[in-house]
């Protein structure tokens, strides 16, 4: 079959030449793939709104020798909470370059899919740190690195007092005896925990709801993103853009 439908998401695009554009995306079918939309760049081109980077897509796609091209493009949602703010775009943006950088090409996950879908619907519509941290834990958990937050990782003790300890590269919470010679640990508190566990769990709809004080966020987005780079083995480039966004 040379021509196949799929549903997208943009990931990222890229221009190439005059007018074309170089696709990135996250499909409910074949998983991540990229593919080049000849002409998207032309101010009357169809396929323009619907290769736009976080856009939800219906295109039709023919197979090529290296990259598939997009024959057609139907827009299904643009996600305008999103783009409404500055901060809105960073989180779009940071959240893409970590399915893009976790997942390979062609391999299929609808929950993955499912989980950017409803993450990138609700962005705007509540606490947009709680919708990435929540999105991250569950996207690592889908890719089977869910961290342990239950007992301590090494000896399955439980964990207990008000101060915890958490070290991203054992990925989880230890305990006191396992302290000694463990490495660069991440202190928090016992109602940060807490919060990852809610954020964790909880589903992507109603992460907004969990209230997570200031003190907690700051923890909170250390251990998340010390743990998502010790799995990827590099830095988020986009995670950078937010902290300028945010002033952090």
């Amino acid at each position: 079959m040379k021509e196949y439908l799929v549903d997208a998401i943009v990931l990222k695009s890229v221009r190439a030449r005059e007018a074309d554009r170089v696709v990135t995306l996250y499909t409910r079918q074949m998983g991540k793939k990229r593919a080049v939309a000849h002409g998207a760049e032309k101010p009357a081109s169809r396929k323009r709104g619907a290769v736009q980077p976080f856009s939800y897509s219906r295109l039709l796609l023919r197979r090529g020798r290296d990259l598939d091209t997009v024959s057609q493009g139907e827009g299904i949602e643009i996600f305008p909470g999103l783009r409404q703010s500055l901060e809105g775009l960073a989180t779009a943006s940071y959240l893409a370059e970590l399915v893009d950088s976790f997942t390979p090409d062609e391999d299929p996950n609808q929950a993955i899919f499912d989980l950017l879908l409803d993450t990138f619907r609700i962005l705007g519509d509540g606490d947009q740190s709680n919708a990435a941290w929540a999105f991250e834990l569950k996207l690592v958990s889908l890719l089977g690195y869910r961290p342990g937050m239950e007992a301590c990782v090494l000896c399955g003790s439980p964990v207990e007092g008000d101060r915890v300890r958490f070290l991203p590269e054992q990925g989880g919470i230890l305990c006191s005896g396992c302290l000694p010679g463990a490495g660069r640990v991440l202190e928090i508190t016992r109602g940060t925990l807490e919060s990852l566990k809610a954020l964790a769990r909880w589903e992507t709809r109603r992460v907004h709801r969990i209230k997570i004080d200031p003190s907690s966020g700051r923890e909170i987005k250390k251990i998340i993103r010390r743990f998502t780079e010790y799995h990827l083995e590099k830095a988020v480039k986009s995670g950078r853009f937010i902290d300028l966004v945010n002033g952090r």
